[in-house]
């Protein structure tokens, strides 16, 4: 699954042909970015989540456990193994950045940010990731390629893979340029490399086909979001900017779908 092409920390800009812009905009899970990096989101109209739009509520709950019991969500997970466990363990170690934060701080502050009717005022938000027959018949084809017996003899040298997928991943991820604070930046690009290596293993244990079945509904469902926001534009002065935050390493199969112009699927902005 790994690429080449070093991983990036700017935004990408998708026009889209029937009007207004896609902003895909790279985090990582769990931590907290300089505010050099939180400065190059820009300016946005709405909000698109590649996620389903029960999210809030699972943030809601980890809230309140984080709360109550502060860490408990990265003891769990460092507890349970994996590649997830081992990217919050690495992350754990980091110490000049804030890391292992639940729940995943960026996407919930960009939520935060268009709910509020300060500043610009609230901002429409869509959950782009579908509930219906064809998603889950993806689903169930991502269990049965994740139980085949290739996939179950992997897991056996999963500790070995880690550490070469990790490697790997070091070589292709650096500090951010804006980033002048030279020990955060070091932080940044110990945490990039980790998260693309968790997303990397991930990513293994399903064909290229299963992927980019996903990836183009997911572009599809995106172009959708961006025609409701250009349909209820209030300023008509601006292309309206669709903001979509997405893991750094999977940004490039994203924009990749967006690219090959997937029919738009409407989506409707979510209502709290």
């Amino acid at each position: 699954m790994t690429d080449s092409a070093p991983l990036s920390w700017s935004p990408v800009e998708w026009e889209d042909p029937c009007g207004g812009v896609i902003r895909l905009w790279p985090f990582l899970p769990n931590v907290v970015l300089t505010d050099s990096l939180r400065r190059s989101v820009g300016k946005w109209d709405g909000l698109a989540f590649l996620l389903p739009d029960d999210e809030p509520e699972v943030w809601n709950d980890q809230a309140e456990q984080e709360k109550a019991s502060p860490g408990i969500n990265r003891d769990s997970i460092s507890a349970s193994g994996g590649t997830l466990a081992r990217m919050m363990m690495g992350q754990s170690a980091i110490e000049s950045i804030q890391t292992c934060r639940f729940p995943d701080p960026e996407p919930r502050r960009l939520l935060q940010a268009a709910e509020s009717p300060s500043g610009k005022g609230t901002r429409p938000v869509f959950f782009v990731e579908p509930e219906d027959e064809e998603w889950t018949e993806w689903v169930e084809d991502c269990a049965d390629e994740m139980v085949r017996l290739r996939n179950l003899t992997r897991s056996i040298f999963s500790g070995r893979a880690w550490k070469r997928t990790l490697r790997e991943a070091m070589h292709q991820t650096g500090p951010p340029d804006c980033e002048r604070d030279d020990a955060k930046a070091h932080g940044l690009a110990q945490a990039s490399a980790l998260a693309a290596a968790w997303w990397y293993r991930s990513e293994s244990v399903l064909n290229e086909e299963l992927r980019l079945r996903r990836d183009q509904r997911l572009a599809s469902r995106l172009r959708g979001a961006l025609g409701t926001l250009c349909g209820g534009q209030v300023d008509d002065t601006g292309t309206p900017v669709l903001l979509v935050p997405v893991m750094q390493a999977w940004m490039p199969d994203i924009h990749s779908a967006l690219e090959s112009s997937p029919l738009p699927e409407h989506v409707e902005e979510e209502r709290s």
